[in-house]
């Protein structure tokens, strides 16, 4: 690593967990597009996964009191963990840039029809509970695949109107337990080697800091600032997964 991209990485992983702790997203989504283009798609995701396993355990615990939350979001929470292998076994055999393109352009439609849509909780249970199993299906796969199932989070929670509290506490709820079957399935499949795992313990150095900056920054918010900054972020990961794919598929 020439000292141009390991200064540009450092940067990249404040800048990831800066996002973290702010909006509790945007780690992989922001560091693990700018690691390919330096050690590749699969390490780099592997590097992010470990660290974005631990930032996700300190937003649950740091969220601890909104735990009560967890029983409106079950279904979601279920096909999510089932679904983690089939995206893993996608980022190995085949290429997940046509994937990555759909979902930024649905990311699109959700942002431009967000405010015409019914708030979910005001809908039947039973209505409630498909919705939820077959999103988290989308975010399981989409966490194997590239260790980003923050968009489809973010589209489930915000549907919900949850204070933002409630809103963190969710996504890395999910995004931890969807982390343990990422990590696990890596490593019973054998892809963890010994550069990557020293990679990731130094990842871990730029990502806390700015975690811990991100979450001084996210107690300073309101409700309305801290959701537009999560549209922001929503709007900015679904620019980022259409250009990279178009990028890809062009190329």
């Amino acid at each position: 690593m020439t000292p141009v991209e390991l200064v540009s990485t450092v940067v990249v992983l404040l800048v990831g967990g800066v996002s973290k702790g702010v909006i509790g997203f945007g780690l992989p989504a922001i560091v693990v597009p700018a690691l390919s283009l330096i050690v590749g798609p699969l390490e780099a995701v592997v590097i992010v996964s470990i660290p974005a396993m631990l930032t996700n355990l300190a937003n649950v615990r740091i969220g601890i009191a909104e735990w009560r939350t967890v029983f409106r979001i079950w279904p979601y929470l279920l096909t999510g963990i089932l679904t983690v292998p089939f995206g893993v076994l996608f980022l190995q055999s085949g290429s997940p840039d046509a994937v990555r393109f759909i979902i930024g352009l649905a990311l699109y439609g959700y942002l431009a029809l967000q405010h015409h849509l019914p708030q979910i909780g005001e809908l039947r249970p039973a209505v409630r509970s498909g919705i939820g199993a077959g999103m988290g299906v989308f975010a399981g796969f989409l966490g194997g695949m590239a260790s980003l199932p923050g968009p489809v989070n973010i589209v489930y929670f915000s549907m919900f109107h949850f204070s933002k509290d409630a809103f963190v506490f969710l996504i890395n709820v999910f995004n931890s337990v969807n982390s343990f079957g990422l990590v696990g399935t890596m490593a019973y499949r054998g892809i963890f080697t010994p550069p990557a795992l020293a990679r990731a313990v130094g990842a871990l150095i730029p990502i806390s800091l700015g975690f811990w900056v991100g979450l001084w920054l996210r107690n300073k918010l309101s409700q309305a600032l801290f959701y537009r900054l999560v549209n922001f972020g929503l709007f900015a990961i679904a620019t980022l997964l259409i250009f990279r794919s178009l990028w890809k598929l062009l190329m």
